[in-house]
């Protein structure tokens, strides 16, 4: 049966940093002579692979996602493989993700912001509002569950709107992250089809607001095609500020709402940008949308139209 040495030894945690190279030795001795494999124990190698042959294992560019069992198996059909192990342990400096680097609020109401931070050696998590220190009060808490840490305002008030950001720090470096504390509404998702009737669209947008929009902007245009340019944009913009239902859903504080544009010419492309306003004011613009207006006579089909659709038919 086969027989075999690892270097650095069975059961040895090896210790770098994130960038470097490191090998791994697998000497196996039997007859006939074993064949050596190298995988890890939970997950793939680095190179993608679930097992590599060879006796030797070098890992170049280390990242924090490498470290874990490293384990060594010869077998040469003869009695059972024999097996050995060595640990990698990474270091790295911290490295921080938000969930929400937008998040919506309301005076009186309460507000958590999230940092999932990953850091080895451990990291000190420091937070701020606009660009100065924070420190725990009885209505601002921070607090941490794994990876996972969090400031939260209770009874916000209105000086507590603003950018914040969680600041990490190890031994090896540091990583910061921006969350904006709002009150007004999140910009625009504009859901309607990219295709309408011949003279009116019902433009429906979804916006973020834990209050209620008192008011919309939509800026709307026809775009003027010739044959130079299938997206000429010379057509006059027309300015609408109107007032629209909204229905709320408290569990995503989002409010969908809707607003028919008449007086369309048919077989017409459109685009528009929609604003909406709360009492803490007007939102982020929304990303420009685009629509075609069908030819008069023609069935309206309630489905979208990607931009490819409009491309293709103006070619």
């Amino acid at each position: 049966p086969p027989s075999l040495q690892i270097l650095p030894n069975n059961g040895e945690v090896i210790t770098t940093r994130k960038g470097g190279t490191v090998s791994f030795e697998c000497r196996a001795n039997g007859n006939p002579t074993p064949i050596v494999q190298w995988s890890k124990k939970e997950g793939l190698l680095p190179s993608g692979l679930q097992v590599q042959t060879g006796y030797l294992l070098s890992l170049h560019d280390v990242q924090r996602q490498d470290a874990g069992m490293y384990q060594c198996t010869a077998s040469n059909g003869i009695g059972q493989p024999v097996t050995g192990e060595v640990k990698l342990h990474v270091l790295y400096p911290p490295e921080i993700s938000v969930g929400k680097s937008w998040v919506n609020a309301r005076e009186g109401l309460e507000a958590k912001l999230d940092c999932m931070v990953h850091a080895d050696p451990k990291a000190e998590v420091l937070w701020y509002q606009n660009s100065f220190p924070l420190q725990p009060t009885d209505r601002r808490l921070m607090s941490n569950n794994g990876k996972v840490h969090t400031l939260t305002i209770k009874n916000v008030q209105f000086s507590d709107f603003g950018n914040y950001s969680c600041s990490v720090v190890n031994s090896i470096g540091r990583d910061k992250k921006y969350i904006e504390l709002s009150g007004k509404p999140g910009p625009a998702k504009i859901i309607s089809p990219g295709y309408s009737n011949p003279y009116y669209y019902d433009l429906t947008w979804v916006v973020q607001s834990v209050l209620p929009i008192i008011e919309v902007k939509i800026l709307y245009r026809r775009l003027v095609i010739n044959s130079t340019s299938p997206y000429d944009h010379k057509g006059q913009w027309h300015d609408l500020v109107v007032k629209s239902s909204q229905k709320y859903d408290p569990k995503t504080s989002e409010r969908t709402q809707t607003y028919r544009i008449t007086n369309l010419i048919p077989d017409s492309v459109y685009e528009c940008l929609v604003l909406t306003k709360n009492q803490h004011g007007f939102s982020e613009v929304s990303e420009l949308h685009q629509w075609f207006s069908s030819q008069k006579g023609r069935p309206f089909v309630q489905n979208s139209v990607s931009s490819d659709f409009l491309i293709s038919h103006l070619s």
